[in-house]
């Protein structure tokens, strides 16, 4: 049947989504097949020969974000693969699992409880776990290596001139507030304010948590971070935190092309309305 499949629709076809896809890829050619010919033909050239071997992205990146987009629409069999796949080509285990960790943010433990124990079970059977307990942080993440001086000389002129500024750096800390003062400059000050402004115990519970906490972890570079949100993003239909990641990618060093290729590329596995959706943001 393999054979056959190959000698059908060419080598490079076969050959490019067997590395695609890994073992699946021959469940999904021969189903494909055995129902339409013709659907399998354009399916293969435009996803698996088509977007599948563009060299935009490097391949950490891609499967880095690709591991963040099932994780946030719960394609717990793709994301299966993913991780192994990603484990194939050489990512280290310790990223696969930062970005499941980092959809918590987005997605909630609806979308990462199930993630985790994927991951979980993967890590387990193939002797990764030592490993992982090895490269934990710290309790206190790395809040003991950042220095408050060297950090302020990042922070934006305006926001720094900002009368909210001082207050909220003392009522929340700096280690919080600091970040999103770094990540998203003459914007953070606005939605931390008002949430500040609804109710204090919950701001500080939410700055501490995201930027306190899980944007200051630096597991993954905020590059490759910033690029697997854009891809979160477009895969929930998110338009409003899109377009500040897209920024956010950009200022942290990606490309321009990258963010459109994680955009692009989405509309492979997450269809083509929310692609447009995000590629009319991007524009």
């Amino acid at each position: 049947m393999a054979d056959d499949l190959c000698a059908k629709y060419g080598d490079l076809a076969y050959d490019s989504g067997l590395k695609q896809q890994s073992k699946a890829f021959e469940r999904r050619l021969a189903e494909r097949d055995a129902l339409d010919q013709h659907f399998t033909k354009l399916w293969l050239d435009f996803a698996v020969t088509g977007m599948g071997r563009r060299q935009v992205l490097d391949t950490r990146t891609r499967l880095l974000v690709l591991t963040g987009q099932y994780t946030m629409s719960k394609s717990h069999a793709m994301l299966e693969e993913t991780i192994q796949a990603a484990i194939n080509a050489g990512v280290e285990a310790r990223e696969v699992l930062e970005v499941i960790l980092q959809c918590a943010i987005y997605g909630g433990q609806v979308a990462v409880d199930p993630a985790i124990r994927i991951f979980y079970r993967f890590a387990k059977e193939n002797g990764l776990l030592e490993a992982l307990r090895a490269s934990q942080l710290p309790m206190d993440g790395i809040a003991g290596r950042r220095n408050y001086g060297e950090e302020r000389k990042k922070w934006h002129p305006d926001d720094l001139a900002d009368p909210r500024c001082e207050p909220l750096l003392k009522r929340h800390g700096w280690l919080a507030v600091g970040t999103g003062l770094r990540l998203r400059p003459k914007h953070h000050l606005n939605t931390l304010g008002w949430q500040d402004a609804l109710d204090p115990e919950w701001a500080g519970l939410w700055v501490r948590y995201i930027y306190g906490g899980m944007y200051t972890r630096g597991i993954i570079d905020d590059r490759t971070r910033l690029l697997c949100m854009v891809g979160n993003c477009v895969a929930v239909n998110e338009a409003v935190q899109g377009r500040a990641h897209m920024k956010g990618a950009m200022r942290a060093g990606a490309k321009p092309r990258e963010v459109l290729e994680v955009i692009l590329q989405s509309a492979v596995n997450f269809g083509q309305p929310g692609m447009l959706h995000s590629l009319k943001i991007f524009v």
